[in-house]
């Protein structure tokens, strides 16, 4: 290891054998800072570079400092340089130390950070033992596959995993959908107001329905019904509850229209506020709640000849019925 001059056009920074553009999903608030600091003070601390066999210079750490130096226009930046026998699992706990808070971050983050380390060729002891332990994975050569699958998703829904901190059970689950159905799904993410359930919902109904019909996403979006919700005024949450009521129609059409007309049932017996009736809307139970909410006891009399009328007796056998 030494300290030198290096002149700034021959450091390979976005390209760099240790670059974490493709691992890593950062805040940019702190750049602003880091600018200020360069301007008034200067670049303190050299950065880091790999010099590989061809003589070619890897940034590792300084990728602030490089480029303020280019837009200041220097020539030379002081840094330390690593050679050809330093052991990569060093090279990787340095950039952890430096990257910590943004690796933590997220669970994604973290998964993306074992796969980079799987792309220097790091040990798979090491990163077992050492990496996954310090993240609170379990070191098991069958979690280093799942990493591998949750970093093939596409890029905008690893995105959504680190704006939403979605658990490493969330996220995993998510590997498990076609990708197409990925895709469309983030494709619409601008105009509607996606949760992690709204959007494990939507794919798990979606995914279902779309194999029932042999049908691709592109055929589903490009019908008019979905159009005209996804293209029209309303909010991104109304669009949003719009979209899950069509889809779970779609792929539950007889519980759907049984719900469908048990609501008109209850509906036309027009009962006061203080009578709720319920049902199990998955249609698995038998079963009727009947719900009185009393605050003054002498409406009790009143709410007795309701329940004794052969109005809502009748409605009560329609419903038990269709259950």
């Amino acid at each position: 290891m030494t300290i030198q001059n290096i002149n700034i056009t021959e450091i390979i920074a976005e390209e760099s054998r240790f670059s974490l553009k493709n691992f890593l999903y950062e805040s940019g608030y702190l750049e602003a800072c880091h600018e200020d600091s360069f301007m008034q003070q200067g670049i303190l601390c050299p950065v880091i570079v790999y010099r590989d066999l061809d003589n070619q210079f890897h940034l590792i750490d300084g990728r602030k400092r490089l480029r303020y130096a280019k837009h200041a226009q220097m020539k030379e930046m002081s840094a330390i340089v690593l050679t050809e026998p330093a052991p990569v699992a060093d090279i990787i706990i340095l950039i952890l130390c430096d990257k910590k808070r943004e690796i933590e971050q997220s669970v994604i983050n973290k998964i993306l950070f074992v796969c980079f380390a799987l792309h220097l060729n790091a040990p798979e002891a090491w990163v077992l033992n050492f990496l996954c332990t310090s993240f609170g994975f379990r070191p098991h050569s069958e979690f280093l596959d799942d990493c591998k699958r949750i970093n093939s998703l596409p890029e905008e829904m690893k995105r959504f995993c680190h704006e939403k901190n979605l658990s490493m059970k969330h996220i995993l689950n998510l590997t498990h959908y076609p990708e197409e159905l990925l895709q469309g799904l983030m494709e619409w993410k601008p105009a509607l107001q996606l949760t992690a359930s709204v959007l494990d919902e939507l794919a798990s109904n979606l995914k279902d329905y779309l194999r029932s019909q042999d049908m691709t996403l592109r055929e589903f979006i490009s019908e008019p019904e979905v159009l005209e919700i996804i293209q029209s005024a309303m909010s991104p949450r109304d669009k949003t509850e719009r979209l899950r009521q069509l889809i779970h129609v779609k792929r539950f059409p007889v519980l759907s229209e049984t719900n469908a007309r048990i609501q008109e049932e209850v509906e036309r017996l027009n009962l006061p506020k203080n009578i709720s009736l319920n049902w199990d809307r998955a249609l698995e139970n038998k079963n009727i709640d009947l719900v009185l909410h009393i605050q003054d006891s002498k409406k009790m009399k009143e709410l007795m000849y309701i329940l004794n009328s052969t109005k809502l007796n009748r409605a009560l056998d329609a419903i038990l019925d269709e259950l």
